[in-house]
C-alpha cells in the first residue's frame, strides 16, 4: 500500500529538533517493515522561518556556526533515511490539484493538532482515500469552542483516530468521535533500529560522561543547572550539553555539542546518565534504558504529554518540578527496572499493531 504521511517536515527542513526528526523517521520505518511503500509530505508552509531572530544569535559568534553545520547535518539525514515525496508544496491549492498519489493518508505524529489549519487534517485528500491519524497530539488538554466547530467536520472524514495523549483522546471523544491512545512512533523501535554512531570519543573523549539535552529554556534554573553540576562534579564525570534554541545560555564552550542526528543518537547511547527537559529527549532516555531525570519545564504548554507518558509506563517518580533541586541524586540512584518498563511498552506496542492491522496496514 502506498501512504502518504503530513507531519513536521517543514519545521525539521529549517530547524535543529532531533525528537521531531526521528518521529518522522521512526513511523516511516514501522510502516515500511509493515510492507508499505511510505513518503513523508514535504510541505514547506507549515512552520515559517524567523530569520531576524535567527540573525540574533550571530552575536554568539562560532557557536552560531557551529549551529548552522548542525541544520545541515539534520538536512542530510533526512535526505538519506526518509523517504521524500516526489513533489514539494508550498500552497494548500498545490496540495488539492497534486495531492500525493497513495491509497493512504496519516497525520501524525508530534503536536499537529494544536491549532484548527486545515490541512492539517486532510482536508485536501479525496473523500475515497483511506485517512488516519497516529499518535496526533493537541498540545493542550483542552481546546476551545470555536476550534471544536472548525475541526469537528474534519474529524468526520477520517476511517480511524489515533492519538498521543489521553486528553487528546478526551478533546475527539467531545466531538462525537471515537481515538485510540498510541505510542509515539519513536517507542515502535528498539534502540539498536536506530542509526546511531557507535564511537563517540571525537566528541566527549574517553572518559564517563553525563548528557543533558534541553529545549524552550527562559533561564538556566529552569532545569536546576547548578545541581546538575555538582552531581557531576561528585560523581567524577564530564559534562556535555546540546541546547539548539538556547546554547547563548551556557559559558563553558568546550561543554557544548552540536550534533548531527546519528551523533546525537550515539551520545544517548554512550551516556553515563541523561538529564532533558523535552519530550522526545525523555522518551530516547527510555529507548536506550538511561538512568534520567526529566525537567518539567515550568513555562511548557502540554505538560500533560509528559505525565501521560510517564504515567503510562510507570516512570512518574523521574520528573522533578521547580522545588525538587535536592532530589537529584536520589532519583539517580533509583535505578529503573527497564524489564518491567518494556514489557509495558510491549503491550502499547500491540495496540499500534491491531490499530493498523483493523484497516489492513
Amino acid at each position: 500500500m502506498k501512504i502518504s504521511v503530513n507531519s513536521t517536515f517543514s519545521y525539521i527542513k529549517f530547524n535543529v529538533n532531533y525528537g521531531s526528526a526521528l518521529q518522522c523517521y521512526a513511523l516511516q520505518k514501522y510502516l515500511k517493515k509493515r510492507g508499505h511503500d511510505v513518503t513523508l509530505l514535504r510541505d514547506y508552509r507549515a512552520n515559517p522561518v524567523p530569520i531576524l531572530k535567527r540573525l540574533s544569535y550571530l552575536k554568539t559568534g562560532k557557536l552560531f556556526f557551529k549551529k548552522l553545520v548542525s541544520l545541515k547535518k539534520m538536512q542530510d539525514f533526512i535526505k538519506d533515511n526518509i523517504s521524500l515525496s516526489s513533489r514539494g508544496y508550498v500552497s494548500y491549492s498545490q496540495l488539492v490539484t497534486h495531492c500525493p498519489d497513495a491509497d493512504c493518508h496519516i497525520v501524525g505524529s508530534d503536536q499537529i493538532w494544536h491549532d484548527a489549519k486545515n490541512f492539517r487534517y486532510l482536508t485536501y485528500v479525496p473523500d475515497d482515500k483511506m485517512k488516519l491519524s497516529y499518535a496526533a497530539s493537541f498540545g493542550m488538554t483542552k481546546i476551545g469552542d470555536q476550534m471544536g466547530k472548525t475541526i469537528q467536520p474534519y474529524l468526520s472524514r477520517f476511517d480511524k483516530i489515533a492519538v498521543r495523549e489521553n486528553s487528546g483522546v478526551e478533546i475527539v471523544n467531545s466531538l462525537g468521535y471515537d481515538a485510540t491512545h498510541v505510542l509515539d512512533p519513536t517507542l515502535l523501535l528498539d534502540y539498536s533500529e536506530y542509526p546511531y554512531k557507535k564511537d563517540v570519543t571525537d566528541l566527549v573523549g574517553k572518559n564517563e560522561f553525563v548528557y543533558c539535552y534541553f529545549l524552550n529554556l527562559r533561564e538556566t534554573k529552569d532545569i536546576h543547572l547548578e545541581a546538575i553540576q555538582q552531581y557531576v562534579a561528585e560523581n567524577d564525570k564530564k559534562l556535555f550539553v546540546t541546547a539548539p534554541l538556547n546554547y547563548d545560555m551556557f559559558d563553558n564552550e568546550k561543554g557544548l555539542l552540536f550534533p548531527g542526528v546519528d551523533e546525537w543518537l550515539g551520545l544517548y547511547h554512550a551516556a553515563n546518565c541523561i538529564f532533558t527537559n523535552t519530550y522526545h529527549g525523555l522518551l530516547f532516555c527510555i529507548i536506550f534504558k538511561k538512568q534520567f531525570v526529566f525537567f518539567c519545564n515550568p513555562h511548557s504548554q502540554g505538560v500533560e504529554r509528559f505525565t501521560s507518558v510517564l504515567d503510562m509506563i510507570g516512570l512518574s517518580d523521574r520528573m522533578l518540578g521547580p522545588s525538587d533541586v535536592n532530589r537529584i541524586s536520589e532519583i539517580m540512584e533509583q535505578k529503573i527496572d527497564y524489564e518491567v518498563v518494556y514489557e509495558k511498552i510491549r503491550n502499547q506496542r500491540l495496540i499500534t499493531d491491531n490499530y493498523f492491522a483493523e484497516v489492513g496496514i
